[in-house]
């Protein structure tokens, strides 16, 4: 196996296995929460999920893409100044998150009727400054093309607070919300060691600032923070006005479908993981004909997983639902078949964003999601209305189609992407997927 195979196997395999057993503990976590805590409780932690997956994402789209991009495009003794500029913005954007966090707290309490936002985001402001080096750690590996570190953070950290939840149902002790941010945040911790000890070969404890690159490294962090952040109001607007128009219980049901719909984000976050360092290293010398590239592979290889995953979610719905939430949730399946149809155009946007940032063009990105989070509250304000919970679903992916159509032609236009190279690539996975396949059950029969 040659060098860039091997890039692309071992990157792959340590980036989807983060996001696997992410997948699977946050899941494994979901499964026993769901049927433990009353739904309105239940609906409480979604949303509170919700929230601070936008306040992390928000960081990472502030300083990962930023770190990566800057340490490619300069020479070896800046880098020291374009890592010191990022710890300087990752620890004032935590100081501001937490300062509004302690601010707002009571508020958004009272405006979602959860008593206990409160104390939870109170404790959460804590988690922030651990989540400081534990993301620059990571950022670091990811710039540097190595992923083990970032697998086994994740895994320590995911895997403990899952083994927490699982331990109070073995023992049938009753979880407060307030208790599981505290152990949330005890969990993070033990991430952060791990991710020290993983990143510490390239750590160099230099501290040069240079205003200079702190100016570059925001003015470039500020598109994909804003993309980050309008990306996740956007996937997140349905169960936020679900929560302010309807109530925590209608956010409970509508997130037992959205849990199994977000299967499909997963291997589009890993691919995108893989393809953004390497595309923003090649783009220096093959300029858009590198995006070109890693835009017609990135979504054929991530097509390859969605599509099976979609058309069984449809098929087996009901059962899907009974299975993962309980009777008590068997009107979240009517939800789950519209919901998983948003994994069709997932791919797509994912690898769109991708394209936009390590060709420097992260201001379209920004532009194309703050219509699209437009287009989303309309149409999601429409379909509460008129169609209560299940219109939350139908103006979701109304939005989605319409994104999903105007990114696409705008890859035609800047790099002419072609739509059927995509599904070629696609068709490509699964012949060598199934030649891989066929040649294993050979091995084995040869060797019986």
């Amino acid at each position: 196996m040659d060098s860039k195979s091997s890039y692309w196997v071992v990157s792959g395999i340590y980036s989807i296995g983060s996001r696997l057993f992410t997948l699977l503990f946050g899941f494994g976590g979901f499964y026993i929460l769901v049927r433990t805590l009353p739904q309105s409780k239940f609906g409480t932690w979604a949303l509170f999920l919700t929230i601070t997956t936008i306040i992390e994402m928000s960081r990472n789209g502030l300083i990962q893409n930023a770190l990566i991009k800057l340490l490619h495009s300069n020479p070896n003794e800046a880098s020291d100044k374009v890592v010191t500029a990022s710890w300087i913005l990752n620890l004032a954007y935590s100081i501001l998150i937490m300062i509004l966090l302690v601010l707002m707290a009571s508020l958004m309490a009272k405006l979602f009727d959860a008593p206990e936002f409160t104390t939870m985001f109170l404790v959460y402001s804590l988690t922030l400054f651990v989540l400081v080096p534990f993301s620059q750690f990571n950022y670091i590996q990811q710039a540097k093309f190595s992923f083990s570190g970032i697998f086994w953070s994740a895994f320590v950290r995911q895997g403990s607070f899952f083994l927490v939840i699982l331990l109070y149902n073995l023992k049938n002790e009753e979880l407060t919300l307030v208790s599981l941010v505290a152990y949330q945040l005890l969990c993070t911790v033990a991430g952060l060691v791990v991710a020290f000890i993983c990143a510490r070969k390239f750590l160099t404890f230099k501290w040069v600032f240079n205003g200079d690159i702190v100016k570059q490294v925001f003015h470039f962090g500020k598109y994909v923070m804003g993309t980050n952040m309008l990306s996740l109001v956007y996937k997140s607007t349905d169960q936020i006005m679900i929560g302010y128009f309807l109530n925590t219980t209608s956010v409970a049901l509508y997130n037992s479908s959205i849990r199994i719909s977000n299967l499909i984000e997963y291997p589009a976050t890993s691919v995108a993981e893989v393809v953004y360092p390497k595309t923003t290293q090649m783009y220096e010398k093959e300029k858009d004909l590198s995006s070109k590239f890693f835009y017609e592979k990135g979504v054929g290889l991530t097509m390859t997983v969605t599509l099976p995953i979609v058309l069984f979610s449809i098929i087996f719905a009901d059962l899907i639902i009974a299975i993962v939430a309980g009777p008590l949730y068997a009107e979240s399946a009517h939800i789950l078949r519209i919901t998983i149809l948003f994994g069709l155009f997932t791919p797509f946007s994912r690898q769109f964003g991708t394209a936009m940032d390590s060709s420097g063009r992260p201001h379209i990105n920004f532009a194309i999601l703050c219509l699209s989070v437009v287009v989303n509250l309309v149409s999601n304000l429409i379909g509460i209305i008129y169609f209560g919970l299940m219109g939350a679903a139908y103006g979701t992916l109304f939005s989605y189609g319409i994104m999903g159509v105007i990114s696409y032609f705008l890859m035609v236009r800047i790099f002419k992407v072609s739509f059927w190279a995509t599904f070629i690539n696609m068709a490509q996975f699964y012949y060598l997927g199934f030649n891989k396949f066929v040649s294993i059950i050979k091995i084995r029969i040869l060797k019986r």
